[in-house]
């Protein structure tokens, strides 16, 4: 057995006890609130994750948990209420599972095993020395399960009822527009993973294969329609308006904290990203011709 397929046994087993963690949770809990009875299985669930990246010394353990739980939602609410389910409810599970699946498949491939943990989660290391901990906990781990929880919250108006929710525009809109992000995370991460292992291409060079030559960060522009759909669908199925809140927290932490922190880093890595910079945009591809 290979030393990726021992590491990856290991974290099939944390990932099973984490599980267990949450659905004994769940099952115990007597609360009228189905959404606060969600919210603390969540985060016994994250809390166990916690322990496992302490136990481990290595806090990508959590990397899998963001495309895992939403989809671990969706298998409670079906065996919840999967007799009241119709097309809309169906189709919202289908966009989320295919956008959880998609990214869970993503991230195992690029794992190497145990030798390798996120590069922001080394820098903290670093940075807060003996008060890592806090910010592992914090940072790494609770706020990233708070606002995928946020951002899930609109989906409760849809899934937790007694009755199929009718098809209207939004719910179709909002699947649409979650869909397209999942397609483009799918053609631009694929891309980024064949490059990387392309022998020919010059080390050290930014990829600008693909969507990559159109925008800088065509996973993040995927991302963030994901979200934005599946609030469009919570709304769209009688939700609040601040369970919207979740998307634009979303949309603020991708455009504020991960590109700033994903493009710095490769200003000091990639020899010709400063040109890239200047000859690419973002997010938005530019119209027209270029001079």
């Amino acid at each position: 057995m290979s030393q990726k397929s021992k590491d990856s046994l290991e974290i099939i087993i944390i990932y099973v006890f984490i599980t267990l963690v949450g659905v004994i949770t769940y099952q115990y809990l007597s609360l009228p609130n189905e959404m606060l009875r969600f919210l603390i299985a969540d985060f016994g669930m994250t809390l166990s994750c916690f322990v496992f990246s302490v136990w481990k010394k290595n806090s990508s353990v959590y990397d899998a948990y963001w495309s895992y739980i939403p989809f671990l939602f969706i298998v409670q609410w079906f065996v919840n209420g999967y007799m009241f389910w119709g097309i809309s409810e169906f189709l919202t599970a289908f966009t989320l599972s295919f956008w959880s699946w998609r990214l869970s498949h993503n991230w195992y491939r690029s794992w190497s095993g145990w030798d390798h943990e996120d590069w922001r989660y080394v820098n903290f290391r670093k940075q807060f020395g003996k008060h890592f901990q806090w910010i592992n906990f914090s940072a790494i781990h609770l706020y990233p399960t708070l606002i995928v929880f946020l951002s899930m919250t609109g989906l409760f108006s849809l899934y937790d009822s007694s009755m199929p929710h009718d098809l209207n525009a939004g719910i179709i809109l909002g699947n649409t527009v979650s869909l397209m992000g999942v397609l483009l995370e799918l053609f631009a991460d694929n891309t980024l993973y064949a490059e990387r292992k392309n022998v020919s291409r010059i080390k050290g060079t930014t990829i600008r294969s693909g969507l990559w030559g159109q925008i800088r960060n065509p996973n993040y522009l995927g991302e963030m329609l994901f979200w934005v759909g599946l609030a469009l669908i919570g709304v769209s199925s009688g939700a609040a308006w601040w369970t919207t809140l979740g998307s634009i927290g979303m949309i603020l932490m991708f455009i504020f904290a991960s590109i700033p922190m994903k493009e710095k880093r490769l200003l000091s890595t990639r020899s010709d990203f400063q040109s890239y910079l200047k000859e690419v945009p973002s997010l938005l591809p530019k119209l027209g011709k270029k001079n």
